[in-house]
């Protein structure tokens, strides 16, 4: 089962945003729960997370996807920031990735030129580190550590404001 583990630094409309993307995933069944991880304190974020059924927690910005990830039920992961919002076809892109090299991780790559080149420096040079868009399963990310670089998957994302 895959999990969504947001983070949320104080936007409730960039949490609608990453939400009104994956609620259609959890009535398919793809996604099977989400934790929200609110790094703001905002009143307004718990309410979000409270009303989607997610679950939510409270931290420090560095321990975010940590903790989500120990409160995650799957066993697959996918860190997103709130403002992420996967394009069309998302969820095939991981349902094949899932079924050609399920350990090995992946990235929901960033739409456009200039971002795209500063996740393919990330990967070149820090390759193993958590970040938006990541896929993973939990072990990795409650590690802290990717055993290889991730896969670029096909689907990308955008940020919203």
């Amino acid at each position: 089962m895959l999990t969504a583990v947001i983070r949320a630094s104080g936007s409730t409309r960039a949490l609608a945003a990453t939400f009104a993307v994956l609620i259609p995933a959890v009535a398919e069944g793809f996604l099977g729960h989400a934790v929200v991880v609110d790094t703001a304190g905002e009143l307004d974020i718990e309410r979000i997370a409270d009303a989607t059924g997610a679950s939510y927690l409270r931290a420090a910005s560095g321990e975010g996807w940590l903790l989500g990830a120990q409160q995650a039920r799957g066993d697959m992961l996918l860190l997103l920031d709130a403002g992420d919002v996967p394009q069309l076809h998302w969820v095939q892109a991981l349902e094949r990735h899932f079924l050609l090299v399920p350990d090995r991780p992946a990235l929901l790559p960033l739409r456009g030129v200039a971002a795209g080149l500063r996740e393919r420096a990330a990967i070149s040079f820090g390759g193993s580190r958590l970040r938006a868009g990541l896929v993973a399963p939990k072990a990795m990310v409650m590690a802290g550590r990717l055993g290889k670089a991730p896969v670029r998957l096909s689907a990308r994302r955008e940020r919203a404001g």
